[in-house]
């Protein structure tokens, strides 16, 4: 009883101790579980908003790049004004939307009518007759009703799917009057609110961005002159989940539940800056996206999911998109309990370990004295299997384990009676031995030598000593291999090298990410820049401007077509050339010959350009890239590199040549419509519209510098009988047989074009009234001459009647010469055709009336 009265107090400390480490060990297990699980949450939050952020780029990315196509169709209707049908249609060919812009429901044109011009209007558009022979007899604007205004969709590309679209008042729907005022108003690229689409037969949720077009010409600096000058809109017409399908690939939708919220028009800042708050905070968001929902149109409520979410917020056309994105279940971005319970298992096992460990080390020291105990663990230890034990009296060896003996390859009945300097491999290693030994015997504390011992069979070995002095004046020495921790350290190292190499090809590949997207960025500053190009000079000037920062390391140059498309001049260059050719021939060029990029292999390296061989004598390295646009060639973009051209680089190239090639092809579509507006297609001459600006500027000019100008009327004699007579191919014969002797009988300086019917005007500058008369009288007998061949006779004797006038002989007004010359044509045909009259009028006569 005495005893175990003894022993209570020492057991009751052991369970307190053992109990307070069992709940210090549990208590920092759960903190560093919750601290885990809080770390591996935040770090799914921002790699999800990461991505949320990429996601959001792409849209806004995506509806920037949708936005410049409706700046180039300004563009279209500045540069060219009235725009028919078939020019829209073949504008929008040229654009290749589907491939390079796709997304789009439909681009549509609209035109700004006032009540009193919509029958005019609609009388227009049933007679455009540029695609279908028949026009379009069954136009009409819808709704029906009178309005204030009518903004009606004239054109609508593609046309399938969309005919509702035609015709249709923009303004009649209230959703829609808003944007239409903004974008009136501010001159400014503007969206509508969802919408219902008039071509959508499904019911789903859509919305169109549309941009002004001004009447060219009239100013339109403040509010009221941009509503006087309004010729109508462009637009892009999107069915939001047809565009949102189109960004978003299948993994993104598996992982994630995104949704678009229309949150109205956004609040500008002093400098007319849109920012992403809404302009009336009152406005009920609408949403226009649900990834779930595959029919916008049956959404009626916005869901936020409990989990990881984040949300983004859009200015499109001056609205405000919010995006809200939430994990769907079992998406990669769900938290995994599986660490943190690891942990919290981990934790519990090691602090039961911990305080087992107490419990132990409590009892040990209570049995310290007990001599069995020792024994035992002096012999366990002795007979470590890991680890050599040597009992030594100064250099003389007592006894050792069977792993010493391994070691040092003997048997371990051998070792004793031996000595250290028989164990170790030079006489270094018994010197550090002895200084190891004065160590211990100073301080009769523990230390540590590493020594070389030698094998029975000659190798050595290197090992760790750790000697201990024992009570009785012994020393114990544990001895360990060194060879697996050699090994571990070469390991590590070479893992080391390995990580510091991984990580330098980390650092390099993400520079080059650095400079590519710098580069993106400049591209697409410079794209921008191209579509504003009004000239080929403008093109090769911002083409030299950004190359420079483009292609740092390399030379090029950009090179153009000829009009006889049988050789390429130079139009733009940078860097310093080896092979510094201002033109040559197409054939010189493997690239040009084939249509595709050369060289196309390292074998095709052998063989080098006519124009690049400066290249092949030094060693330089070229690339010659076709410039094709609609299959069309256009040009060359050439490349030099004294060194190895670099992959982005070629990427670079080639979003480059296809930018510039678009922006040629835009600027030679753009001189083509411009040239059908002031050209006559049955003679090739000038029609009346350019005629009629073409006098009036010639008038002018001619009253400011005091020089005569000459106008000659011509009419061809008894024309309606040709057309009766031989049909109207033999009328368009003639009268394209007229233009061809007008353009070889007229000088350069001369203006000469179909003003209507089978009449034409002369318009010579700077001639007297006996040259002019001298000039007339040529056509005159060239035209007699003339004979036109028909599938069943030859037409010969064709008379013409021309009445000439100069100015300031005849007439001192510019608006009196067109009169005089048409007078003196009528008195032609009085006399009996075929014959010139000069007008009879006097401008001193004409200023007195």
């Amino acid at each position: 009883m005495a005893l175990r009265d003894l022993l209570a107090p020492q057991a009751r400390r052991t369970t307190f101790v053992a109990a307070a480490i069992l709940g210090a060990g549990l208590a920092a297990t759960f903190a560093i579980r919750e601290f885990s699980e809080r770390l591996i949450a935040a770090d799914m939050q921002r790699r999800f908003a990461v991505d949320a952020v990429d996601i959001s780029n792409a849209i806004s990315e995506r509806l920037r790049t949708h936005a410049e196509v409706l700046v180039s169709m300004q563009g279209l209707y500045a540069s060219i004004g009235r725009v028919d049908r078939a020019q829209f249609r073949r504008y929008i060919d040229v654009l290749d939307l589907g491939r390079r812009y796709p997304g789009f429901q439909a681009l549509q044109s609209l035109r700004h009518v006032t009540p009193d011009h919509l029958d005019a209007f609609v009388a227009e558009v049933r007679a455009d007759k540029s695609i279908e022979h028949f026009g379009q007899p069954d136009f009409a604007v819808r709704p029906p009703g009178p309005r204030s205004i009518y903004n009606v969709v004239e054109f609508v590309e593609p046309m399938r799917g969309n005919e509702n679209a035609l015709g249709f008042d923009a303004g009649a729907n209230p959703a829609q009057l808003d944007s239409l005022r903004r974008s009136t108003e501010t001159g400014r690229i503007v969206a509508t609110p969802p919408v219902k689409l008039v071509q959508d037969t499904s019911g789903g949720l859509g919305f169109i961005i549309r941009a002004p077009i001004y009447r060219a010409g009239e100013p339109t600096q403040t509010v009221s002159q941009r509503n006087a000058a309004l010729h109508g809109f462009v637009a892009s017409v999107y069915r939001t989940n047809d565009l949102m399908r189109g960004i978003l690939d299948p993994r993104t939708l598996q992982q994630m539940h995104i949704q678009v919220v229309d949150r109205g028009y956004a609040k500008p800042t002093q400098e007319g800056v849109m920012i992403g708050e809404p302009e009336d905070t009152t406005v009920t968001p609408t949403l226009m996206y649900d990834s779930l929902e595959p029919n916008l149109g049956l959404v009626t409520q916005m869901v936020m999911s409990a989990g990881i979410s984040a949300d983004r917020s859009l200015v499109v056309g001056e609205r405000v998109w919010r995006v809200l994105f939430t994990t769907n279940p079992g998406s990669i971005y769900e938290v995994s309990h599986t660490v943190p319970n690891v942990v919290l298992a981990s934790g519990t096992a090691i602090s039961l370990l911990m305080m087992l460990l107490a419990v132990i080390t409590m009892r040990s020291r209570r049995l310290s004295g007990n001599l069995s105990t020792l024994d035992a663990e002096q012999r366990a230890l002795v007979d470590n299997p890991l680890a050599g034990i040597l009992f030594t009296a100064g250099h003389r060896i007592l006894r050792g384990n069977r792993r010493i003996a391994e070691l040092c390859g003997r048997n371990s009945t051998a070792l004793p009676g031996n000595t250290i300097d028989e164990l170790v491999a030079t006489k270094a290693d018994g010197e550090a031995f002895d200084a190891a030994l004065n160590r211990i015997r100073d301080s009769a504390m523990a230390t540590e030598v590493e020594l070389h011992l030698r094998r029975s069979d000659g190798s050595t070995l290197l090992v760790d000593a750790y000697g201990k002095p024992l009570a009785t004046g012994d020393i114990l020495w544990v001895i360990q291999d060194k060879t697996d921790a050699l090994a571990v350290e070469a390991e590590r190292r070479a893992h080391a090298h390995a990580m510091e190499e991984a990580n330098e090809r980390l650092t390099t590949s993400l520079q080059l990410a650095e400079i590519r997207a710098k580069e993106i960025v400049l591209l697409t500053e410079l794209s921008g820049v191209l579509q504003s190009c009004q000239s080929r000079e403008e093109i090769f000037a911002a083409v030299q401007t950004y190359a420079g920062y483009l292609f740092t390391e390399e030379a090029g140059a950009l090179y153009y077509l000829n009009n006889a498309r049988n050789a390429v001049q130079r139009g733009a260059h940078w860097g310093a050339l080896q092979a510094d050719a201002v033109s040559f021939p197409v054939d010189d060029c493997w690239a040009l010959r084939r249509g595709t990029t050369f060289p196309i292999s390292e074998a095709s390296q052998g063989l080098v350009c006519n124009h690049a061989g400066p290249c092949g004598a030094t060693g330089t390295g070229f690339v010659c890239q076709p410039l094709i646009a609609q299959n069309n060639l256009l040009g060359l973009l050439y490349r030099e590199h004294t060194s190895v051209f670099g992959e982005g680089a070629d990427q670079l190239a080639t979003m480059l040549a296809e930018q510039v090639s678009l922006a040629m092809a835009n600027l030679e579509l753009r001189e083509l419509l411009r040239q059908q507006a002031v050209r006559d297609p049955l003679t090739d001459l000038h029609n009346r519209r350019y005629l009629e600006d073409a006098l009036v500027r010639e008038t002018t000019r001619s009253q400011q510098d005091g020089k005569p100008l000459a106008l000659a009327m011509l009419d061809i004699d008894h024309f309606k009988g040709i057309n009766d007579s031989h049909g109207h191919e033999a009328g368009d014969a003639v009268l394209r047989g007229l233009g061809r002797i007008l353009r070889e009988t007229t000088r350069a300086s001369d203006i000469i074009g179909r003003f209507g019917g089978e009449e034409f005007l002369m318009l010579m500058p700077g001639v007297t009234v006996e040259v002019a008369a001298q000039r007339a009288q040529q056509v005159l007998d060239a035209v007699h001459r003339m004979q036109v061949t028909l599938p069943s006779a030859t037409l010969d004797g064709v008379t013409l009647s021309i009445g000439l006038a100069v100015m300031p002989v005849h007439v001192a007004k510019g608006d009196d010469l067109l009169a005089a010359a048409d007078a003196a044509l009528y008195e032609a045909k009085r006399e009996g055709r075929n014959r010139v009259v000069v007008s009879h009028r006097r401008a001193k006569a004409d200023t007195a009336a």
